[in-house]
């Protein structure tokens, strides 16, 4: 037999062995991209959560300075006043966790993102 040429048998055990590393490699890309995509929602959850945690931190903040004001009696202040400053306050305050401005929910992500990395 010359040199450099492969009998049939071979060459069609070598195909397929090429084709069980290729099955295996993708295999392995696809355990791969899912455990990213688990760790991708899971953090887009996590975050999501620290920023209502914020909110809800930032509307309390709110609530109890506007305790402290004065009611002077300059304007009236029914029950729907009170109900439009409680929906502001809400607003504003999911607006200001989105913004990250006060920095609480990204230290609790940061806090709580290393906790779950160490349970690994």
């Amino acid at each position: 037999m010359p040199s450099g040429i492969l009998p049939s048998v071979g060459l069609a055990a070598i195909q397929d062995a090429a084709t069980d590393i290729q099955r295996q490699k993708l295999q392995s890309e696809i355990e791969v991209a899912k455990i990213d995509k688990n760790q991708t929602e899971r953090a887009a959850k996590l975050q999501s959560a620290c920023e209502g945690f914020e909110a809800i931190f930032i509307n309390t903040l709110l609530q109890e300075m506007r305790k402290t004001v004065p009611d002077d009696g300059l304007l009236p202040t029914s029950s729907a006043t009170r109900t439009w400053q409680q929906l502001f306050d809400n607003q504003l305050a999911e607006t200001l966790a989105s913004r990250q401005e006060m920095g609480v929910a990204k230290m609790l992500y940061q806090q709580l993102q290393g906790g779950l990395s160490e349970k690994k």
